[in-house]
Order: structure tokens, then C-alpha cells, then sequence
């Protein structure tokens, strides 16, 4: 049976019809591309972390880390880069003294973040539940701890208050670590070890520790202070050093010399002038012994490596050498 042109037609639009249909319904099957983890991230010029929902685990981690450190929100905070790797050990490639790393790898991610126009470094592994710094902003390790605890001890400080400023291996040329002290004598064998340098309220506080920590020797001399001859014959030596440890010797009764500290010594209000001192004034070298050619004459020094520039008038002089004298008998009583 022959068909009429307008029949012919009705049935080839009802196939194309359907062949459309068929093809809208196979791409609807389809799988379709998911975006990449990277596509989900915003890069360095976006709103700084976008969304939360738009990060992975490690990287949520990594942002509520450097958030925590630094006090800012998260959405101060721009996301760099974030590299997939697999870390040699447990300790996500990030050495420290004194902490063993199992020998496992561990698949993770280097992350780095930006805020106030620095850049962080974090390591994680997979899912972020395990977190370190990377670079010279990472947290202190062993040595470090030791001596921010001990300055802080030293200046009645809180251990949140003191940041790590540097920290460099070096070899000392002795077993004094490098500084000498008046009767103090030095053994020369190298040393393995670190000068590590710490920071609070403006100053810097710089200390040389042997490799395994069995020597602290500070090394920032903020004072020295000699009393000698007499008709008591005097031999007194002090050295105090910035970071609040004192050291007496009085020659012939303790020939090895004693160590306090500031805080142990000194009321808050007497290490707060001390400090007033170290910062307005520059180096300064005083002398108050008695006139050449005096019976019995008493020899009495002080020198101030202070970190200003004015010079001490005779009030702050006296007042030098009175608190001098009176930390001195502090450190024997």
C-alpha cells in the first residue's frame, strides 16, 4: 500500500522523535565527569579559603592549625597549593631532636598556606588527623622546648610568650659552648650542638646547647661586676646574662662558682628595673674604685651591654652598682 506524502512525514517525525529521546535518555545514563580535587580548591587569588565544604580533610586540618596559631579566621587564610605525597615515615618527613619516626610511609599531603603575606608549609597524612609544620615556623623541637622552659623559668615568663626567632647546628670550638666566662676554665674538644636564639617582649634571648642537651650555656651577657681587693681582700665576680641566669665566684672560698636566676633573686619590680636599664641604655663601663695609691684600695667594676644608646648619669650609676652589689649577696645568702 502506497503512502501519501503527508503520512510519509507524520511517520519520520514520530522517528526522529524517538531517536532524540533515545539519545537524551543514554546521556543521561552516562557516569558523568566528576571535578578533580584540585578543581575544588580555591587557588591563592579566590576568597581566601572559600568554603569549608570545598576542602579535603588534610587541608580543613591544616587551616584550623595555622588558624589556632596565629589567632586569625579561617577565612584570613588562602590556600596555595596542595601537593598528594607519600611521606618516608611517621614523622611525615619532619625531623626533630629527641623524637623517634617509625619507619612506615605515609600517604599524605604538602600543604601550603598563606595569611598576612606569609606563606606555611603543614605535612598531613590522608584524612589530616595527623598534622606537622614544615620550615623554620615548625613547632620546637626537643632542644628548643628545653630552653624556652628554662628562660621562662629564668625571666618569670609564660612559655606561650617566647618564640623560637632561629636555630643553627654548629660545632663549638669547646666544652664552654663558645663562651667564656670569667674562672672559668674551657676544655678544647668540638663540641656538637646549636645556638638557638629565642624571642619575648622585644628582645632576644640567644643560648648554646650541646647536642644532647647536657649543657645549656646562655650566651647573651647582659652584665659583669667585679669587686676586688680591700682590707677584706675581696675576689668577687659576677656575670649576669639576659636571658636571668646569674653567676657568682668568689675566687678562693668557691672556686667553681654558683648559678641562680633573676626570677629566684630579684622581685618582679627589681628585674623590671634591670630590664629598663638594658633597653635606654647602650655599653657602658663604669668604674667606682677607690683613688690610685689608696691603702688597702678596693677595685669595683661594672660594664652594661645594654641595647640603647644613652649613657647612665651618677644617679643611674649608683643605682648600678647598688643593684650589682645587692644581687651579688643575694646570690651567696
Amino acid at each position: 500500500m502506497m503512502l501519501s506524502s503527508s503520512n510519509q512525514g507524520v511517520i519520520m517525525k514520530k522517528y526522529l522523535l524517538t531517536y532524540v529521546l533515545l539519545i537524551l535518555i543514554c546521556a543521561a545514563c552516562a557516569p558523568q565527569p566528576q571535578p578533580t580535587e584540585q578543581s575544588l580548591l580555591p587557588n591563592e587569588d579566590s576568597a581566601p579559603t572559600g568554603s569549608p565544604a570545598a576542602l579535603n580533610p588534610a587541608q580543613r586540618a591544616a587551616v584550623a592549625a595555622l588558624s589556632k596559631q596565629l589567632g586569625l579566621s579561617s577565612g584570613q587564610i588562602s590556600l596555595v597549593s596542595t601537593e598528594a605525597v607519600e611521606w618516608p615515615d611517621g614523622c611525615l618527613g619532619v625531623q626533630k631532636i629527641g623524637v623517634i619516626c617509625t619507619e612506615a610511609i605515609v600517604p599524605g599531603y604538602n600543604i601550603v598556606l598563606k595569611a598576612d603575606g606569609q606563606e606555611y608549609e603543614f605535612h598531613t597524612n590522608k584524612d589530616g588527623s595527623q598534622i606537622v609544620q614544615a620550615g623554620e615556623s615548625a613547632q620546637a623541637g626537643a632542644l628548643e622546648e628545653m630552653v624556652i622552659k628554662q628562660l621562662a623559668l629564668n625571666l618569670a615568663l609564660k612559655e606561650n610568650a617566647i618564640s623560637v626567632a632561629s636555630s643553627s647546628d654548629v660545632e663549638f670550638a669547646d666544652a664552654c659552648l663558645g663562651v667564656s666566662m670569667q674562672d672559668v676554665k674551657c676544655a678544647k674538644v668540638v663540641t656538637p650542638g646549636k645556638i638557638i636564639v629565642l624571642e619575648a617582649d622585644g628582645l632576644e634571648y640567644e643560648y648554646h646547647v650541646s647536642e644532647d642537651g647536657s649543657r645549656v650555656q646562655p650566651a647573651t651577657l647582659a652584665l659583669t661586676w667585679t669587686r676586688e681587693g680591700g682590707i677584706a681582700g675581696f675576689c668577687d665576680h659576677m656575670t649576669v646574662f639576659l636571658s636571668g641566669e646569674v653567676y657568682g665566684n668568689q675566687c678562693r672560698p668557691d672556686p667553681d662558682g654558683t648559678m641562680r636566676t633573676l626570677a629566684d633573686l630579684l622581685s618582679a619590680k627589681e628585674q623590671q628595673q634591670f630590664f629598663v636599664w638594658f633597653k635606654k641604655f647602650g655599653q657602658v663601663d663604669l668604674d667606682a674604685s677607690d683613688p690610685v695609691g689608696v691603702s688597702d684600695r678596693m677595685e669595683v667594676t661594672l660594664t652594661l651591654n645594654g641595647s640603647g644608646k644613652a649613657m647612665p648619669g651618677k644617679p643611674d650609676q649608683q643605682a648600678l652598682f647598688l643593684w650589682a652589689q645587692d644581687l651579688f649577696q643575694k646570690l651567696y645568702s
